[in-house]
């Protein structure tokens, strides 16, 4: 294989500029006697001899000279290559910030180009379950992330905003509703492993009131398409999402929300991370200014 004798190749060249093998030992720091092995070596690869030894250094041969072009093309591939790894040695990774669905469809894409200005950085934002943003953490495959609950599991929170959750509708509803109120409409849910689900299930449980009682018609995968199904439905159906997903509809009449009378569906949401950087620590300072 060619690739074996590129170090060779470039021993030849320096030889050629320099027509002197001592001075070629010097400049790649090496000894006489391993630079003349080199070229030997080569030779012997190529089958012909490149240099003719002279009382003030050495020249090429003819066999040499056509070497020579050939192993400027090899000359030209190095140094292009060296400016490529130079430039990778000094570019800056993007900061890797993972979400949480809703969070990062709707509270984060606003605080992202804040977030530039402070690291001075590209921020890749990366959109997964709360779980999965867990195990990119703590494999510091992310930097960091922005999520809706937290987990015993060695990793560093800070809270962040309360995300409040409304009850909603395709039709008007009355401001205020009582919690056995919902039995009497359709309603539209979010898978069972979600983090929206668990949260909703954990608050009205805690008031006794059982979410199988409730006239759940579709389950949908994401609050994008929980506010499209709701708002596309014929019959009047509702469900709970986060006021920030529908906030542009409520203020154009497309939909309507209810609070739940004496209930608080206010949940936080945190900034998860592993080990503190200056990055790291950037964003969080102006989280909490």
């Amino acid at each position: 294989m060619v690739i074996k004798y590129l170090d060779k190749i470039y021993t030849f060249l320096v030889i050629n500029k320099e027509a002197s093998f001592s001075k070629a030992s010097k400049i790649l720091g090496i000894s006489q006697p391993a630079v003349t092995q080199q070229i030997r070596i080569l030779e012997n690869f190529l089958g012909v001899t490149l240099f003719e030894r002279k009382k003030n250094g050495v020249i090429l041969t003819k066999d040499g000279q056509n070497f020579l072009t050939i192993a400027k093309e090899f000359e030209k591939f190095l140094e292009d290559f060296e400016n490529k790894i130079d430039k990778f040695k000094n570019l800056d990774s993007p900061f890797l910030i993972g979400a949480s669905p809703t969070v990062g469809n709707y509270n984060l894409p606003e605080c992202i180009k804040y977030y530039k200005t402070l690291i001075n950085k590209e921020i890749n934002l990366i959109i997964k379950s709360n779980d999965a943003l867990f195990e990119d953490v703590a494999n510091s495959a992310i930097d960091m992330a922005f999520v809706t609950k937290k987990k015993k599991n060695g990793l560093n929170y800070v809270e962040w905003i309360e995300d409040e959750l409304v009850v909603f509708s395709n039709k008007p509803l009355p401001s205020t509703i009582e919690l056995e109120d919902l039995k009497n409409y359709k309603m539209i849910c979010r898978e069972p492993n979600s983090s929206t689900r668990e949260f909703i299930k954990n608050v009205f449980e805690a008031q006794e009131f059982e979410c199988d009682t409730l006239n759940i018609i579709s389950l949908v995968h994401n609050s994008t398409a929980l506010k499209y199904t709701v708002m596309n439905a014929n019959d009047q159906v509702v469900s709970i999402i986060s006021k920030m997903v529908i906030k542009e509809e409520l203020r154009d009449k497309k939909l309507f929300a209810a609070k739940i009378k004496g209930m608080n569906l206010k949940r936080k949401t945190y900034v998860v991370y592993k080990e503190k950087t200056k990055d790291i620590e950037a964003i969080l300072n102006f989280i909490k200014s």
